[in-house]
């Protein structure tokens, strides 16, 4: 959705680099990324297995 502001809990989380992915985040951190949003989340439990991460897909910036 054009102008959609991130969540308060995202800002200042730079997530240019997972551009295309989507991404699982845990106390203000990426924890897992994966090219789909279950690979993501699985990655994240893995890493923290005891939190529940919210998942989230990271556009492609049209800049270019």
């Amino acid at each position: 959705m054009k102008g959609r502001r991130p969540p308060q809990s995202l800002k200042g989380l730079d997530l240019t680099p997972y551009a295309g992915r989507w991404v699982a985040i845990v106390r203000g951190r990426v924890a897992g990324v994966g090219l789909t949003a279950r690979e993501a989340r699985l990655a994240a439990k893995r890493n923290r297995p005891k939190e529940e991460p919210k998942i989230l897909f990271v556009p492609q910036s049209k800049e270019g």
